[in-house]
């Protein structure tokens, strides 16, 4: 008659042991650093190289840079991803892991780097004289886009406007994608760094080619 009593016992202390181990091993993961949330940025600009060609050259014009324009989804610091396997219409973001600023404001800092690496003066819009031709910059889209669980890329969407003396003087949309090493959060911060900088290469030829003086 006593075994009963011992099998429930033994089950008990089983059920004690498992709950024990799982508290272990979730205070082991809230105290390990991999699993904290993490901050990316685009690191440092990069520096022009003089021998380049006319992506590169100095071009010397003076420009006021507006606020960068983005929809309810991008007004956040979180990093946005689609499966285009799954339902590529949805935005998800990471958990662990997020941008150091907005997309708007990440664009805006890194194109200004840029633009005045090259011999140009950037201006605050607000700062800018009436006659000074004025860059507007609408931000799409700003994600990661999984093709399989294995596979994924960048994919920067922007729209680019000229004004001057409020006359619209030029307007272009571009679109980059790039390849990302890993299909992970790390590999897509990467590879929206790498999106940045060929968007912005690309947008610097097109300014370069604007009556802007």
């Amino acid at each position: 008659m006593k075994y009963p009593q011992i099998l429930r016992n033994t089950g008990s202390l089983m059920q004690f042991s498992s709950g024990m181990f799982l508290l272990l091993i979730l205070s082991a993961c809230a105290g390990n650093p991999a699993v904290q949330r993490q901050q990316y940025d685009f690191g440092p600009t990069p520096t022009p190289v003089t021998s380049a060609p006319s992506a590169q050259a100095k071009t010397g014009f003076q420009i006021g840079l507006a606020e960068v324009t983005v929809p309810a989804a991008l007004d956040s610091s979180a990093m946005l991803y689609r499966l285009q396997y799954d339902n590529v219409q949805q935005l998800k973001a990471y958990t662990l892991h997020r941008w150091s600023m907005t997309p708007a404001d990440l664009l805006s800092q890194r194109l200004k780097a840029r633009l005045m690496a090259n011999g140009n003066e950037v201006l605050a819009n607000t700062a800018g004289a009436v006659n000074l031709p004025v860059l507007r910059i609408d931000l799409d889209e700003f994600s990661q886009i999984f093709s399989s669980a294995s596979q994924s890329q960048a994919q920067i969407n922007l729209r680019a406007s000229v004004i001057k003396a409020g006359k619209l003087i030029a307007q272009k949309s571009f679109q980059q994608q790039v390849a990302a090493t890993s299909a992970d959060a790390p590999g897509g911060a990467r590879a929206m760094q790498e999106a940045t900088d060929a968007s912005i290469n690309e947008l610097q030829l097109w300014l370069a080619g604007l009556p802007l003086k």
